[in-house]
């Protein structure tokens, strides 16, 4: 019947504490030979079973660290990736509302400047104007005076 190495070294202790001590010392006992050198075969024939087993969980172990390390770096690196992009729009963005403002306030600028030329080209133009139709007013004065002048001889 086979076992596994914890109970064939349990088998083992047992065999010890249960044997005969020697009377020099309690350090010392007899074993039956042909029993202790039987379970110590078993031992190392199950040992092998057992190291492969052993040796498996920690090759699987080992690849699920692997694996969960390689998604790990993956996971950051595509949230690093992310954040960079964030940042960037981020900036993009910021750097496009900036430039929102300020053509804004060209805008301003520029529509101000362009109402008070507007106004001053429009008042200078009705001043002309008036001055015309004053030159023009007094021709006609002057012409009728002359008129009713040349009129009454």
């Amino acid at each position: 019947m086979p076992h596994d190495v914890e109970s064939l070294l349990g088998m083992l202790r047992e065999q010890i504490e249960d044997s005969f001590t020697l009377p020099l010392g309690s350090d010392k006992c007899v074993l039956d030979k042909d029993k202790a050198m039987g379970l110590i075969d078993e031992i190392a024939n199950s040992l092998p079973e057992e190291l492969r087993k052993a040796s498996s969980i920690v090759s699987q172990r080992n690849e699920m660290m692997q694996k969960a390390k390689s998604e790990a770096e993956s996971i950051v690196k595509t949230a690093e990736e992310r954040a960079r992009r964030l940042i960037s729009d981020e900036e993009v963005l910021s750097t496009a509302r900036r430039k929102a403002q300020e053509l804004e306030n060209q805008t301003k600028t520029k529509t101000r400047e362009l109402r008070i030329a507007t106004n001053e080209y429009v008042e200078d133009l009705l001043k002309r104007t008036e001055e015309a139709v004053n030159t023009a007013l007094n021709e006609v004065r002057k012409s009728r005076m002359e008129f009713r002048n040349t009129a009454k001889r």
